[in-house]
């Protein structure tokens, strides 16, 4: 599809274009429900962010970001800034001091042996996944490949094989992995099956967010891409966890999420203005995640369940405590169909 931007682009009335038809499938127009149903699996409840996603592949870019980035390129006085840090002249082609392939030619010196290597990951951040997979006969511990004070695990089956990793908060230890798999030539694909906190008033404990992009506010990414304010998801992996989702009977939808690096943090003027843009809940690994994914040239996304509302603590938590299992086993069906 050629990509083609309305004539004077304007991000502000294309953001207005967004929300007119998030509201008009809320009022079941089924010409809005048609143009939503492309995106999500449930049109009516569809978000801010879904909306934008739309209305971006209707123009013909594969996410907003995409669409917002070509806006500013022609509309440079009234477009989007990239972010900037004290990284942003880093130059990423001067090679590492310290690599994943150094570090494990130092394992295998000691004698260490990294056994049947995964074609897929699974990262996970609540203690809740530790304790159920040691008692899933679906699993076994993988104790060659865990990183640090972490907890691993192997799926039985071997086609495909897929390993569960199971971490504190946080992007480190993930970065890590990952690093480590591909100099192994291990796993290509990696999912984040994560919780997240609304910052959308749209969005509440309870929902299911298919990664679509992730704002890069995080500190990893910086030293793996240039600097920019989004990275995307892998859009066929994204698309794997959605169906799964839909066949497991969990509503979800495409939405962005916004990465940083502490949880208590957070003023009430930068959700507001991230709000505004579409982005739906804040969390602390996704972006990391996809943007090594793509400086790695392998694939990468996220499905979050939402825990609670970070403006609006009035909001009741959600009422099914086991719902990020059943996300868990989506994503699970999602790698097993995704070659």
């Amino acid at each position: 599809m050629t990509s083609t931007l309305p004539a004077r682009p304007d991000i502000a009335q294309l953001r207005r274009q967004a929300k007119e038809l998030q509201r008009s499938a809320r009022d079941g127009h089924a010409a809005a429900l048609g143009r939503l149903a492309r995106v999500t699996t449930d049109p009516q409840r569809a978000n801010l962010s879904a909306a934008q996603l739309a209305v971006a592949r209707e123009y013909g870019f594969a996410s907003w970001p995409a669409l917002r980035a070509a806006v500013a390129d022609a509309t440079p006085p009234a477009g989007m800034h990239v972010a900037r840090s004290v990284f942003a002249n880093k130059d990423l082609s001067e090679p590492s001091l310290f690599t994943a392939d150094r570090f494990l030619a130092l394992a295998h010196n000691a004698g260490w042996q990294p056994g049947p290597l995964p074609d897929a990951v699974v990262f996970t951040f609540s203690g809740i996944f530790a304790h159920v997979l040691r008692d899933d006969p679906r699993f076994e511990p993988n104790l060659l490949l865990a990183p640090g004070n972490s907890a691993m695990f192997n799926t039985i089956d071997d086609d495909p094989r897929i390993a569960v990793t199971c971490l504190s908060p946080g992007a480190t230890a993930m970065i890590g992995q990952v690093e480590n798999q591909v100099a192994l030539g291990g796993a290509d694909r990696f999912v984040i099956v994560g919780t997240a906190g609304a910052i959308h008033p749209d969005v509440h404990p309870g929902d299911v967010i298919v990664v679509d992009h992730a704002v890069r506010d995080d500190g990893v990414s910086s030293h793996y891409l240039p600097p920019d304010t989004y990275v995307d998801a892998h859009p066929g992996l994204s698309a794997s966890l959605l169906e799964a989702l839909d066949q497991h009977g969990i509503a979800a939808t495409y939405g962005s999420t916004w990465t940083v690096p502490t949880p208590y943090r957070s003023t009430a003027t930068e959700v507001r203005q991230l709000a505004d843009d579409g982005v739906a809940v804040v969390e602390c690994e996704v972006a990391s995640l996809l943007a090594v994914a793509e400086a790695l040239g392998v694939r990468a996304a996220a499905c979050l369940y939402v825990t609670s509302s970070i403006t609006d603590p009035t909001q009741a938590p959600p009422s099914e405590p086991l719902r990020p299992l059943e996300v868990f086993e989506a994503a699970l069906a999602a790698l097993r169909n995704t070659p």
